[in-house]
């Protein structure tokens, strides 16, 4: 568990020794695609067979679950988790070019995907931690927060120094808190499914990933559209006031009270 945790920054860190050392993206691709189907042949022996006849009694006595409109709950969070993904979609495929594009850097210096990829699984380790301290709605306005700051402290501060170091560590930082908002979005609104949702789970979690996915698939047609229209920096705005649009749908959102609130 605390290994594939890890996996994203050591495809991050792959990626980034890749492109410094010029290695085309062929041999990339085809040493990962060979990689990957040895870790499918060595792991096979470990997968569970399935059960078959193992359903939900609910689903069984009740087939009109399939059919009915969806609970306001799922879709308020169906939406903010939209948001979310809208954010990671900007900074899986667009950070690099950012890098490139507007900060200018060498091949070298692109660290951005890097440190968004080390920032957001550290952020994993201490959503849980978060938790227990602030409550799960108070993360999520913070982690809105710094989504806000993230993208508007990278897209401000582009271009506003000549010193190419101090460039990118400003951005670097941006990019940083970016990846610590956004590491505890996708747990934290799959936690109030299994608390909250009075849909069978399995069927909440289709519905809110049906939804949320909406996100990466938009992504790219608004930042790209932007980009090509105005700037890459003004997609990144853009981006960053999603994250105010999640603090406010976690802060007057029936779905994310506790029961405290509800009380009162």
């Amino acid at each position: 568990m605390v290994a594939g945790v890890w996996l994203p920054v050591w495809g991050a860190l792959i990626g980034f020794i890749m492109i410094v050392s010029d290695i085309p993206p062929f041999y990339h691709f085809t040493g990962i695609a060979v990689l990957l189907l040895v870790i499918v042949g060595l792991s096979r022996k470990y997968l569970q067979e399935d059960i078959e006849g193992e359903k939900n009694e609910e689903e069984i006595k009740d087939p009109s679950i399939y059919i009915r409109k969806p609970e306001k709950l799922l879709l308020q969070l169906g939406v903010v988790g939209l948001f979310a993904l809208v954010v990671e979609s900007a900074m899986f495929d667009w950070s690099g070019i950012y890098f490139e594009s507007v900060l200018q850097v060498p091949k070298s210096l692109q660290i951005g995907f890097l440190v968004f990829m080390v920032i957001m699984t550290v952020g994993r380790f201490l959503t849980n931690y978060a938790y227990r301290i602030l409550g799960k709605k108070q993360v999520l306005q913070i982690a809105g927060s710094l989504i806000f700051m993230g993208f508007f402290t990278s897209a401000l501060f582009a271009s506003a120094f000549d010193l190419m170091a101090l460039k990118v560590a400003i951005n670097s930082v941006g990019f940083m808190m970016v990846g610590l908002g956004i590491s505890c979005m996708v747990p934290t609104i799959y936690s109030f499914v299994g608390s909250k949702s009075k849909t069978p789970v399995g069927l909440a979690i289709t519905i809110l990933s049906s939804i949320s996915f909406i996100g990466s698939l938009v992504a790219p047609l608004l930042i790209g559209s932007i980009s090509q229209a105005f700037n890459i920096k003004y997609a990144y705005m853009l981006v960053g006031v999603l994250g105010l649009a999640i603090v406010a749908m976690v802060t007057f959102c029936k779905a994310f009270r506790s029961s405290e609130e509800k009380d009162q």
